[in-house]
C-alpha cells in the first residue's frame, strides 16, 4: 500500500521559509529508504513547507568534494522518487561550506 508523501509528513510541525536544513551524518551511515529520509528532522523541517507552497523552491547547497556531491545527488533523487517536482530542487556547489549538505527552502520574492 502507497502512502502519499504530504499524507506521512502531515504529523510533524511546520518549519519557516527561509531557513537552512542539515540532515544529520545517520541518514549516511546506512542503507536508505523512504522511511529513513522522511524521518531525519531536517529534511521533514524542509520538506513539509515545500510541500505546502507550489512557489517554493528548495536548494541543495553541497560542499565540493565528493562525498558531498553524491550525498547531495542521492538526496534529490530520493525526494523525487517519494513525489516532490524535480524542477524545484536544485543542487548547487559552495565552496564556503561548512557542512557537507544543507537544504536551503526559499519562496519568491
Amino acid at each position: 500500500m502507497r502512502v502519499p508523501l504530504w499524507l506521512l509528513l502531515c504529523a510533524f510541525p511546520l518549519a519557516a521559509f527561509g531557513r537552512d536544513c542539515v540532515p544529520s551524518d545517520e541518514l549516511w551511515s546506512k542503507p536508505r529508504n523512504a522511511a529513513s529520509v522522511l524521518a531525519d528532522p531536517a529534511v521533514r523541517e524542509c520538506v513539509l513547507p515545500f510541500l505546502n507552497n507550489a512557489q517554493a523552491k528548495l536548494t541543495l547547497r553541497h560542499a565540493p568534494d565528493e562525498e558531498a556531491q553524491l550525498r547531495a545527488a542521492d538526496l534529490r533523487w530520493w525526494l523525487i522518487a517519494l513525489g516532490l517536482e524535480a524542477d524545484r530542487i536544485a543542487l548547487t556547489e559552495d565552496p564556503k561550506a561548512t557542512e557537507p549538505l544543507v537544504l536551503e527552502l526559499t519562496e519568491p520574492k
